[in-house]
């Protein structure tokens, strides 16, 4: 592995974050904030820049990205930030007694996990709120890609970099150059943010309160600077706008791409979209059967399910009711939806819509070669043969998925005797949803989990945020193995 090109990437990386912990800075500064809450910005600032800079000076431009190089940057990177990240949010009064806590914060911060330790987020300053919701909008694109879309020139290999952050089965460009595809991306992501927040303010939200919501649900994220979550407002208006806005950002973002630029028939042609919807459509109408009998107000209950299964397929995490509370059926298909997540390219977490897919027409064209050996058949999505190299990614995805999430597991049940309780503690956070059942339900949070798991629960947020593979090269001892620093 080239080190100095590693070294390059990274401070450059560091860099950026230094640049964009000056926006909660200034938020400090506009709030009349102490002393102390703005030097908790300016140390991790000068921090970043310092090494950084260091980083820089002793990297190199010249060599090439290869898929070890762009893994290994990317899961580093990562971490890196949501160590740093952390910082303000250790040297705050409250809240974050442990700098594990801060740091299992952040890195769901970033993830757009939205699972929090915070024991009343309501004593934070609007500085730290601020850029606990920033963080969602700054990893619900990615951070490299954020990176790729400012710089004022990429590296020619930098699809590595980009491939090995954005999540899906596959990738590709929309643009001839990188730079360009990540910059269009950026403009249609932060457009659909301003356009949240605009709804939002017509609701009666101030622009703080519009911003931060807007930022959680941009980045699939869930932070909120309420304990009642969206909940605090008791709106109808605000549910809706939020439930239809966590579904579009659960949608690839390749798809607005071609029905803005291109053409809307054909982006809708997309059988992942059919599907998602019809997921989120048919889990919705069974919540809602299954729970209006709790309700004397059917539209209550019909916004409710909508706005939850919403929250949940995409995982944002968002709340307006303790959905731990409901019958069994809908906590199951509650569950399912954790796992299944957004589309492809979206900044939703979980498998991705795609994957279950080619994973159910897969078993499907099984059972058929199975009863007749003869048989001939193909797996198709929109209508075009699956590679069989990406169904068998898709194949080796799942049983890597299943064997992390076992190990993560294992390790929860040393901090609790309740099987539910491990299990989901395991699915909220590595896809990256926030909220659970049980003792970790939509109205409680991970305060009182002991250090191990707290640790163990902030790399399953990794680790899902960045679909195994990076975070796997990182901790892998072959890793460090003849380093070349060319």
């Amino acid at each position: 592995m080239n080190l100095k090109i590693v070294n390059n990437a990274i401070g450059r990386l560091l860099q950026v974050l230094a640049l964009l912990m000056l926006v909660p800075l200034i938020v400090a500064f506009i709030y009349n904030e102490t002393l102390n809450d703005k030097l908790n910005f300016i140390i991790p600032i000068i921090i970043a820049v310092i090494l950084g800079s260091v980083m820089v000076k002793f990297g190199s431009e010249k060599g090439h990205i290869y898929t070890r190089e762009a893994m290994f940057t990317t899961a580093f990177c990562w971490v890196l930030y949501s160590v740093i990240g952390a910082i303000p949010l250790f040297l705050t009064e409250s809240n974050f007694p442990r700098f594990i806590d801060a740091f299992f914060e952040m890195a769901s911060g970033f993830t757009t996990c939205g699972a929090s330790v915070a024991a009343d987020v309501e004593l934070l300053p609007n500085s730290i709120l601020f850029w606990r919701s920033f963080s969602h909008l700054i990893g619900g694109m990615g951070i490299l890609v954020f990176t790729l879309a400012i710089l004022p020139k990429a590296h020619n290999e930098s699809t590595n970099l980009m491939q090995a952050e954005v999540p899906g089965p596959t990738f590709g460009k929309i643009m001839p150059r990188l730079s360009q595809t990540a910059r269009v991306l950026y403009i249609i992501y932060l457009s659909m943010t301003a356009i949240t927040t605009i709804f939002l303010l017509f609701g009666g939200m101030n622009l703080f309160d519009s911003l931060i919501f807007a930022f959680g649900t941009a980045g699939t994220g869930g932070f909120a600077n309420y304990g009642l979550s969206v909940g605090h407002y008791d709106s109808r208006y605000i549910e809706i706008v939020l439930g239809i806005a966590m579904l579009m950002f659960g949608i690839n973002f390749n798809l607005y791409y071609f029905a803005i630029f291109k053409s809307i028939k054909e982006s809708f042609k997309s059988e992942e979209l059919h599907w998602y919807l019809g997921i989120i459509g048919l889990s919705s109408l069974l919540i809602f059967i299954n729970i209006a009998p709790m309700s004397d107000d059917l539209y209550y209950s019909g916004v409710n399910s909508f706005f939850t299964v919403s929250s949940i397929i995409t995982t944002t995490g968002y709340v307006t009711a303790d959905f731990g509370q409901w019958p069994m059926f809908a906590r199951n298909i509650l569950i399912l939806l954790m796992f299944i997540g957004g589309c492809a390219g979206s900044t939703g977490g979980g498998m991705k819509v795609s994957r279950i897919v080619i994973l159910i027409k897969s078993a499907i064209n099984h059972i058929k070669q199975t009863i007749n050996p003869m048989r001939v058949t193909v797996t198709k999505l929109d209508h075009k043969k699956i590679d069989d190299e990406v169904e068998e990614s898709v194949l080796k995805y799942l049983v890597i998925y299943i064997i992390l999430f076992i190990i993560f597991m294992l390790f929860i049940t040393l901090d609790t005797h309740d099987l539910e309780s491990a299990f989901v503690a395991v699915a909220t956070t590595f896809n990256n949803i926030g909220p659970g059942l049980g003792v970790l339900g939509p109205m409680n949070n991970f305060m009182d989990m002991t250090y191990l798991s707290k640790f163990v629960l902030t790399l399953a947020m990794l680790f899902g945020r960045l679909e195994l593979y990076p975070m796997i090269l990182l901790f892998s001892p072959a890793t460090y193995k003849n380093l070349k620093n060319k």
